[in-house]
């Protein structure tokens, strides 16, 4: 076979593979995005609106049991994970001192939704009382319940270097 025939049926070959494979069945539509992202957005802004007024019992209630907590960060060098409850997030906050503002000040979500799982990612800066503390990222996932959606997943990054500082 010369050259000029073996590269036409190389070029070739794939456009007539591709011209058998079905179309694609796009995805079926989606719940309206606007009524859910809202409500979504609310809930995460009330749990952090709960922790500043150190309303633990609200806290607790934007979480579905079992739900897991996760944290990714730098410690002495090393990558670290760290896996936490919601009991012992809620007993920080509430054992912080008295007076002691623990303010999550977040920035734009990126808020995703598909049918009943969705899915936020929001930038934050942590202050306790006038101290900046750390910055990072919010992961959330939110799972739809009877009693609206609730968080099965928080998970996030910490860092002190690279923060904006103006949240």
């Amino acid at each position: 076979m010369s050259r000029p025939l073996v590269l036409a049926v190389c070029l070739l070959l794939p456009a007539a593979l591709a011209a058998q494979q079905p179309t694609p069945t796009p995805p079926p539509p989606q719940p309206a995005y606007a009524t859910d992202s809202a409500a979504i957005h609310q809930a995460m802004v009330s749990l952090f609106d709960g922790m500043r007024s150190r309303d633990t019992a609200a806290m607790r209630s934007f979480f579905h049991e079992p739900a897991a907590m996760r944290s990714a960060y730098v410690r002495q060098g090393q990558n670290t994970i760290s896996s936490d409850g919601i009991d012992a997030w809620i007993t920080g906050v509430a054992g912080a001192p008295a007076g002691l503002l623990l303010d999550e000040r977040i920035g734009p979500p990126e808020i995703r939704v598909d049918g009943n799982l969705a899915s936020v990612w929001v930038y934050y800066e942590f202050y306790a009382g006038d101290n900046f503390s750390h910055c990072g990222v919010d992961s959330i996932q939110y799972g739809r319940t009877e009693a609206g959606w609730k968080i099965i997943l928080l998970s996030d990054s910490k860092r002190r270097e690279g923060c904006s500082k103006t949240l």
